[in-house]
């Protein structure tokens, strides 16, 4: 991912806390937050309401906090994490300008495709065919 403030395109480390565009050096953050930095306006997430804990804007594949919570519990997906590869395919999605397509190519990767079916095993679980 490029730098999208200076013109030499140097590849960029970083991402505007605000608006998400990627800048490659201190210089370039100050430059864009001084000149045409437009923040992300993103709704809460989150009502904290003791008997629901129900999302401002929930949709069919909404997932409870409760399960996601679960999440974190689970040992099988810890152990999973323990891979630094897995870990940086992750920090690379989270950063990507394109989630969608940076989430395409991490499912060809083995490891991604093991953690992927561990958080749907919890969060999801296969309903169990009675016989």
């Amino acid at each position: 991912m490029n730098c999208s403030v200076c013109p030499e395109k140097i590849v960029s480390k970083y991402k505007c806390p605000k608006c998400r565009i990627p800048y490659c050096s201190l210089a370039c953050w100050k430059n864009h937050k001084a000149e045409d930095c437009v923040p992300e306006v993103k709704p809460p997430a989150v009502v904290n309401d003791k008997q629901s804990n129900l999302y401002y804007f929930p949709t069919e594949d909404t997932v409870p906090l409760e399960k996601l919570q679960l999440l974190e519990q689970n040992q099988e997906l810890k152990n999973i994490l323990c891979n630094r590869h897995l870990r940086d395919m992750l920090v690379a999605i989270d950063k990507s300008v394109n989630p969608a397509a940076a989430m395409q190519q991490a499912m060809l990767e083995p490891i991604f495709v093991e953690f992927t079916d561990e958080c749907l095993k919890i969060v999801e679980p296969a309903e169990e065919s009675s016989q």
